[in-house]
């Protein structure tokens, strides 16, 4: 069963450790590249605080993280999206552990990040991905998302995704209280 809890301070090193594992992994198959680097343990402790942070667990075992925020990524430009009405959700560091790759545990992911996404009333979540082989593009194609943009950051080739959201039944029924 793989589930989703919001990660606190005494998580930080555990979400450290997954990203790391990641960046060493990709850094191993495709050569250094920004994928290389991880997340400072300031910025991690600033995202667990804020409430944004999230551990993913399969059977109870630590094996993933993700942060999910509404706080709009200071380079995606509005022009590139569908111009969504209603706020949007932005989802970064989407990460499964190397030794748990391949067992559904990302898709079961996004999936519980769209549930969230709904119950707090977001119309979308927008991402990134590396374009090429290190790339995640494929993957977030196959769990429904479009792509909106492509281009470069920083010299890092970038592809832009956006879903829309419907309103859940559960959702439109808070709303309409």
């Amino acid at each position: 069963m793989v589930r989703l809890r919001k990660a606190g301070a005494g998580d930080i090193k555990l979400v450290r450790a997954i990203l790391a594992a990641v960046a060493a992994d990709l850094a191993t198959r495709f050569g250094p590249g920004h994928w290389s680097t991880v997340r400072s343990a300031e910025s991690l402790r600033k995202y667990a605080s804020s409430g944004v942070l999230y551990v993913v667990e399969a059977d109870a075992l630590a094996v993933g993280t993700l942060h999910l925020t509404t706080r709009k990524i200071g380079f995606y430009k509005e022009d590139w999206f569908k111009g969504r009405p209603g706020p949007v959700g932005y989802l970064l560091d989407m990460a499964v552990h190397p030794s748990h790759q391949r067992r559904g545990i990302g898709r079961h992911s996004m999936e519980l990040v769209e549930g969230l996404a709904r119950l707090a009333g977001l119309r979308a979540i927008r991402l990134d991905a590396y374009r090429g082989p290190a790339g995640a593009g494929e993957f977030y194609k196959k769990c429904g998302y479009a792509s909106v943009h492509k281009g470069e950051m920083r010299r890092v080739a970038l592809e832009y995704f956006e879903k829309s959201l419907p309103r859940s039944d559960l959702t439109a029924g808070l709303k309409a209280r």
